[in-house]
């Protein structure tokens, strides 16, 4: 049965929020000229926290990855194809073979085990749902508003971002790009697998990319490309 993503953030929000040592506030609505920010400071547990609290925040009114929360069931269309390999299945009519005499000289093998995914499919960027696009297309604007008006330094990107409730631990530092910061940012929670790419360039503004990685890649040597694209401002 498949996970559903809000519910089981907001399940994983609660128990979160058992341990945290003072009420967070609610976070300030989000809008054209501003963004959703965290407060600083508090224990351990707190930045993910905030981040569970943003991340719901932002992504409501987002299809569920599930389609529970339109209670319209997402189609085939909502979910990337894996291709199949050749059947493994027997021809034949079923019914018509027996089994083999068992060799004493050569017992039946146990099933292998399923090894990892080689690294090199591990690393390749993968194709988002119609929800997880929503949800980088939400993040994107939320991104973009929290770096308007951030000088061109890798500083003050990532202390802008974390500002906006994005804990250090979710920002990747990368090569700049042409002498811009540039930052992957971790959106993977729950069933998700939503990253970005973030090049900013001082007052021209900020590209904002959206890719899929898989949950276990480590998201600073996904394979990613972007398609060449003006700034946001």
């Amino acid at each position: 049965m498949p996970r559903i993503a809000h519910t089981a953030a907001a399940l994983a929000l609660g128990a979160l929020a058992l341990t945290a040592c003072s009420s967070t506030p609610p976070a300030a609505t989000i809008g054209t000229d501003n963004v959703a920010s965290v407060p600083e400071g508090g224990d351990a547990d707190k930045p993910q926290l905030d981040f569970m609290k943003l991340f719901l925040k932002i992504t409501d009114g987002c299809p569920a990855l599930d389609g529970t929360k339109t209670g319209t069931p997402l189609g085939p269309s909502d979910v990337p194809t894996v291709p199949q390999g050749p059947s493994s299945k027997p021809t034949g009519t079923p019914g018509d073979r027996v089994p083999l005499p068992a060799d004493p000289a050569d017992p039946p093998a146990a099933d292998d085990p399923v090894g990892p995914m080689p690294d090199g499919n591990l690393l390749e960027p993968v194709t988002l749902t119609k929800p997880e696009t929503c949800y980088a297309d939400k993040f994107a604007a939320h991104v973009t508003t929290a770096l308007k008006d951030t000088g061109e330094n890798a500083a003050e990107v990532r202390a802008a971002l974390k500002r906006a409730g994005y804990p250090d631990e979710r920002i990747v530092d990368m090569k700049p790009e042409g002498g811009s910061p540039r930052v992957r940012i971790d959106l993977r929670e729950q069933d998700t697998r939503v990253a970005l790419q973030v090049v900013h360039v001082g007052t021209s503004g900020t590209v904002v990319d959206k890719f899929g990685a898989q949950p276990t890649a480590p998201l600073k040597d996904v394979r990613y490309l972007p398609e060449l694209a003006e700034p946001l401002s």
